[in-house]
């Protein structure tokens, strides 16, 4: 294949990739590898560059170490490295190449900014600043320069890190970066409706689907775990009002109140974060709610038991206002050890997910 050629096709596989067909980019490269081997550097780094928009992490991974056996001094391969392994969460694996990077380009904001990126993730907050904060000063105009000083600064100052997010979606309303922290800053707090326009928002303009995902499992996971919190709320008052009561011979009347109370505001959250979702995600909740499930197999098994709980909490209050605090004593410590599995659970399947992979 002449030169000629071969500029053609790498052209036409870099204009797939800016317009999202990754796929099919990477069936041009994997032929000009074959045809063209003279070329395999430039070439494995563009195929890193499809493989990653295309979500295929691994293919980027092992296509970036192949450009940098052809190309060792070309920065741009060891940034595509660093992303890959920063995207499969291996963000210590990623200092070195990232480190590489800055030494071959060091007036490039790019590995600063992949730099910042990692260091927050490992919650290396001071250094990841002071790479952010390098980044904006080498391109001041990068929305996502400053939505990493926003990731950067969330925990320390979140007024300044709020200022840069907004900075950063003026800069580019559809900055991948800043919509998804604004997702995951909004979805941390009370306020389901704003969460879910910022999960929609997101995953409208979002070109990695397995990021897409995850955020929409996050959104999921904490609308799930809403009647299991208070679960926990009734146990933990239903107990806690038991002593006095017993102590004190007050009426078991009481008894009634953390039931009424914790089941009235439980159904409440539950059916307004079940309006906020249907509202913004009409016609896809159920295969989101699927595919959630598949990802995350042991939350059904989690769901199954709530009705049984409430069940079993109703009947032990029942019971213990007739003088037997057996049954609600049992309901209270299984609700505790239920809540604490399924928390353990959602911190253990990432985990378990990556070694399995």
């Amino acid at each position: 294949m002449s030169d000629d050629v071969y500029t053609q096709e790498i052209t036409r596989a870099s204009r797939l990739i800016e317009a999202g067909q990754d796929e099919r980019a990477s069936q041009i490269l994997t032929r000009l590898l074959a045809s063209h081997p003279s070329n395999a550097g430039a070439t494995y780094m563009a195929l890193a560059y499809a493989y990653s928009g295309a979500g295929r992490l691994e293919d980027a991974e092992t296509a970036a170490r192949r450009a940098i056996a052809e190309l060792p001094h070309a920065s741009e391969a060891h940034q595509l490295l660093a992303y890959a392994l920063v995207h499969q969460d291996r963000e210590a694996e990623a200092e070195r190449p990232l480190r590489t990077a800055l030494e071959l380009s060091p007036e490039n904001d790019s590995p600063f900014y992949l730099m910042a990126t990692a260091l927050t993730r490992m919650e290396r907050t001071e250094e990841a600043l002071l790479y952010a904060r390098e980044a904006l000063r080498l391109a001041p105009e990068s929305a996502d320069n400053h939505a990493v000083l926003a990731a950067a600064l969330r925990s320390s100052d979140p007024e300044a890190a709020n200022l840069s997010l907004q900075e950063a979606l003026r800069l580019d309303p559809r900055c991948e970066d800043a919509l998804l922290l604004q997702f995951d800053m909004l979805n941390r707090g009370v306020n389901p409706r704003e969460a879910a326009k910022a999960l929609a928002a997101y995953t409208a303009h979002a070109p990695n689907p397995a990021r897409a995902s995850t955020a929409v499992n996050s959104f999921l996971i904490k609308f799930m775990s809403v009647p299991h919190v208070g679960q926990f709320w009734c146990a933990l008052l239903a107990v806690t009002l038991l002593v006095p009561v017993r102590l004190a011979n007050l009426p078991n009347g009481i008894l009634l109140l953390p039931l009424v109370l914790t089941a009235t505001l439980t159904c409440w959250a539950t059916i307004t974060r079940i309006q906020t979702f249907h509202l913004y995600f009409r016609g896809r909740c159920l295969r989101m709610l699927r595919a959630c499930i598949r990802q995350h197999r042991y939350l059904a098994l989690w769901g199954v038991a709530v009705p049984m709980l409430w069940i079993g909490f109703v009947i032990g209050v029942i019971r213990a206002m007739q003088g037997d605090d057996v049954v609600l004593v049992s309901v209270a410590g299984a609700s505790l050890a239920h809540l604490a599995l399924g928390w353990a659970g959602i911190l253990l399947a990432p985990l378990l997910q990556r070694r399995s992979s």
